[in-house]
Parts: C-alpha cells; structure tokens; sequence
C-alpha cells in the first residue's frame, strides 16, 4: 500500500539511496529527511507543474543537480520520488507527473 511504481534501478520500497553532493557547499541528499517529512525529491529537471502542485499541497520538494554520483546511486534523471519520512521511497515516478503524486496520495486517504 506505502509503495507504487519503479525507475530503471528503483523500485518503491527501496531505501533512497545516498548521493555525495556535487561540492562541499551542497549539502547532501538526506540533509532534508533529517525533518521526517514526506517530500519530494527529483534528480535534474523539475516541471513547473509539479513545483505548483508541491506548494499547492505544502508538500516539501527537493530539487537536485543531475550528476554522475545520481547516477551511480542508481537514481533516475528527471524522474520523481516521493519520500517517505522513514526515508524509504513511496512512489518512484520515471516521468515526473503530478498525476502519478495524486493518485498515490489518493490512496493514502
């Protein structure tokens, strides 16, 4: 029930896996799960829609650089995921769309 849908190398489920930050003045990317929120965390691009819909709903998102280290992680470029606040990914999102983050939150109702 907690866990919908993968990217090539994640699945929901999964722990989000660590990524070293591009430089020491970036912080890495469980900095933000220290506030044990449920958020939204995208590797690359992120859509203006899906920015909309994030501060529609307060949910907190995380944007981060698109590097070889994302990569490695296994992360997907562009896709989306949205964290758990245990840290484990609730819903892997290959394209990102606002549609996919609603029909999952839908079924946590």
């Amino acid at each position: 029930m907690l866990s919908r849908g993968q990217t090539q190398n994640l699945k929901a489920g999964d722990r989000l896996p660590w990524v070293a930050p591009p430089s020491r003045d970036t912080p890495d990317n469980f900095t933000p799960l220290e506030s044990l929120d449920w958020q939204i965390h995208i590797y690359g691009e992120c859509a203006h829609d899906v920015k909309a819909f994030c501060e529609q709903r307060d949910l907190p998102l995380h944007t981060f650089e698109w590097s070889k280290q994302a990569a490695t992680a296994g992360l997907t470029e562009n896709a989306l995921y949205l964290v758990r606040s245990d840290g484990y990914i609730g819903l892997a999102a290959p394209d990102a769309s606002i549609g996919a983050i609603d029909e999952y939150l839908a079924l946590l109702r």
